[in-house]
């Protein structure tokens, strides 16, 4: 990947792991698939209660905490990275400078929505 690819994905990533944590709370008062609740639900409730005591909200900033600090070790440094190479052949070790991006980052990037180039 470019200089530019590579900062780019770094910099969205952040951007999503951001709006997925301010968004958690929202998320889940809006509806939350673990308790059954719907947006019908919410016809009754004032002031943005929230429905349930769940740990919907707890378990997205726990992932996107866990997501940043991958991301800090992967993006933007010098590193290695186990990766399957063109041939399919699992390499254990390659060599990514601090301007590419490995597979954690491209993998971290589609959970979030990133669409790969293609």
């Amino acid at each position: 990947m470019t200089d530019h690819t590579a900062q780019d994905i770094a910099a969205w990533l952040d951007r999503a792991m951001t709006k997925a944590d301010a968004d958690a709370d929202r998320w889940h008062d809006a509806e939350c698939s673990f308790h059954g609740t719907t947006l019908i639900d919410m016809t009754v409730l004032q002031g943005g209660a929230t429905l349930c005591d769940c740990e919907g909200p707890a378990s997205v900033r726990r992932r996107c905490a866990a997501d940043r600090k991958l991301l800090e070790l992967h993006a933007g440094r010098a590193h290695s990275c186990p990766v399957w190479d063109d041939d399919g052949d699992y390499d254990q070790r390659v060599d990514f400078y601090d301007h590419e991006t490995c597979p954690v980052v491209q993998l971290l990037a589609e959970g979030y929505g990133w669409q790969p180039e293609t």
